[in-house]
């Protein structure tokens, strides 16, 4: 790594903070908060970009206590890049940029839910001021010419910030996107029915932020959701090419110029029990850039996106509770169960054989891999703690503690994870009777007591009751038919998914996941995503609902029965290093 001019680079770089502010490409002001590294003259030093959630705002400030901080995982990585607070004395420090997206914060402009042609330009205006204003921006050689050395981090909006931003701009060597989406077709308008809970709540969030400040397109698409049931099909058009689905197809016609840039790991960060963003868009990123780049990496985690704030979740940081992970948006730890050679004797509990990881440091070391070399990655000395076992595939396991065990997903005999081989489908179940709709109280999922009053029906399977690991997308073919001649005014919309039946007969919503189907007739369709450990009595169950509360709008308005019956698929079992899920 070199700097481009050394002559700009001959004077000391002083650690400081700077609040900026440009123009992007139509004149749009764009707010930043710049940390500059103290550095010795000549030092190249990468750029970590930062932004930030849907709703929220830039990070003006890394000083924090690292033990306490609980707004969101990411954060503590910028705190290591920047390296002023506990330095490490052998590691420069990085550049480190947070910036509001176009609509948020101090920026300027409306929010177009990160348009490649719009807020894909700001990417590009926040990248041509790093590399005109940092003295010290390291460079390489990048298809035989001098290439900033940049690397990207964030969570849910601040993730599909960074997979725009690398669809648009070759300036990207390493990015971390936490907890977002593929297809915003599937995250918000699955099966044609809106996720109204989290759309009237992303919106109620960045009141502050936002002001309001939705292109218009936004506004009429919360409209309609709430008083319609459905989203005009050019709003879902245009959402649809706003992800990695528009460009990870390789033999498309891909929009607005992006393409999928072959020399960009990534490693993506997903929770199971997030309803806005489930494993299944993890599982399609992850599989999308390890196409073209073998060193992207995925980490299955428990949360994410939750409504434990509408009582429909129960609240993380009450789960974690005296297990000594904080819940910021992920939990902070990794409990990967390895051998004691694999991880560091500091990090390494004996008695259940896990190798005890803070997520922010398998991230950092992810990043210093790729922006730094793979030397560093190794060293102590440089990334200021022992390295950290970095599988390519870590799963976190609903095994039913508090601490839940992770585990490195091993390769199949092809040297691909198993995650996309399927297991024998089940039987049909026996066709039953579902209410649409409000027939009781307005609750669908399961791990609190309020929303046991929904009371789900749980119909056994006859190809789940096996031991072992499942991690990936299951599929079904379901079923729905009409009770009596007429049927329903309204197409009826029922909410499918699955639900665990523990050996002791205490039974939830697996992962508080659901999906709907709406209309009559016969549908085949990927279920959310799972990462779930099975012990002896356990057994995977169909779950079925009338209504949710996920998409609290979105229902039918009479109540009507239908018939319902499935056949589901199950992931094929996975193996680990370690041989937990060898039973």
């Amino acid at each position: 790594m070199f700097v481009k001019d050394p002559a700009k680079a001959a004077q000391p770089e002083t650690a400081r903070v700077e609040q900026v502010t440009i123009n992007s490409f139509d004149g749009t002001p764009i707010a930043m908060t710049v940390y500059y590294p103290a550095l010795p003259a000549g030092q190249a030093s990468p750029l970590l970009l930062h932004s930030h959630g849907f709703g929220g705002s830039r990070t003006q400030s890394l000083d924090f206590d690292e033990a306490s901080q609980t707004s969101e995982i990411g954060i503590d990585a910028l705190q290591l890049a920047y390296n002023q607070k506990n330095p490490v004395a052998a590691r420069p420090g990085w550049y480190v940029i947070s910036y509001d997206q176009r609509g948020h914060g101090d920026s300027g402009g409306t929010v177009s839910i990160l348009d490649p042609n719009i807020e894909g330009k700001d990417f590009k205006a926040v990248l041509d001021w790093a590399e005109a204003n940092l003295s010290h921006l390291g460079y390489r050689n990048k298809n035989n010419a001098p290439n900033p050395v940049v690397g990207t981090i964030g969570r849910s909006y601040g993730g599909a910030f960074q997979l725009m931003g690398a669809g648009v701009d070759n300036r990207v060597d390493a990015m971390v996107p936490d907890g977002t989406w593929y297809d915003l077709r599937y995250s918000l308008d699955p099966q044609g029915v809106p996720k109204t809970a989290y759309l009237d709540g992303l919106v109620a969030a960045g009141a502050q932020s936002n002001r309001g400040r939705y292109a218009p397109f936004l506004l009429q698409g919360l409209l309609e959701a709430n008083t319609t049931g459905t989203v005009d099909d050019t709003i879902v058009k245009r959402l649809g090419s706003q992800g990695s689905i528009s460009y990870c197809d390789l033999s498309a016609n891909l929009p607005n110029g992006m393409t999928l840039k072959s020399d960009i790991p990534a490693l993506f960060i997903q929770g199971a029990k997030d309803v806005l963003f489930n494993i299944r868009e993890g599982i399609q990123n992850f599989e999308c850039y390890r196409r073209v780049n073998q060193n992207s990496k995925v980490i299955f985690t428990k949360y994410g996106h939750t409504l434990n704030s509408l009582y429909i979740q129960n609240d993380p940081a009450a789960d974690l509770a005296g297990t000594g992970a904080k819940y910021a948006f992920n939990e902070s730890l990794i409990w990967l169960k390895t051998n004691a050679s694999a991880c560091p004797a500091s990090l390494y509990d004996t008695k259940t054989g896990r190798c005890v990881i803070p997520l922010k440091d398998m991230m950092f070391q992810f990043l210093v891999q790729h922006l730094i070399g793979q030397q560093q990655a190794n060293s102590a000395d440089y990334l200021g703690f022992d390295p950290v076992p970095l599988p390519e595939v870590t799963a976190v396991l609903e095994d039913g503690q508090k601490d839940p065990t992770a585990i490195a997903v091993k390769t199949n005999a092809s040297g691909k994870p198993d995650l996309d081989e399927k297991g024998a489908p089940s039987d049909f179940t026996a066709p039953t009777q579902v209410v649409t709709g409000i027939a009781g109280f307005p609750s669908g999922l399961s791990s609190t007591q309020g929303s046991q009053l929904a009371q789900p029906i749980f119909v056994d399977l006859n190809n789940t009751q096996q031991q072992g690991c499942f991690v990936g997308v299951p599929k079904a073919t379901v079923k729905v038919d009409p009770v009596g001649p007429l049927g329903s005014p309204e197409p009826p919309i029922v909410f499918v998914g699955l639900g665990i039946k523990r050996a002791d007969g205490t039974q939830q919503v697996l992962h508080d996941q659901i999906t709907p189907i709406k209309g009559y007739g016969t549908f085949n369709l990927d279920l959310p995503g799972i990462s779930v450990l099975l012990k002896a009595g356990d057994k995977i169950t169909l779950n079925l609902q009338g209504y949710n509360p996920v998409f609290l709008t979105s229902f039918n308005r009479v109540p009507v029965p239908v018939m319902v019956s499935a056949s589901v698929t199950l992931p094929a079992k996975v193996q680990d290093s370690a041989g937990l899920c060898a039973q």
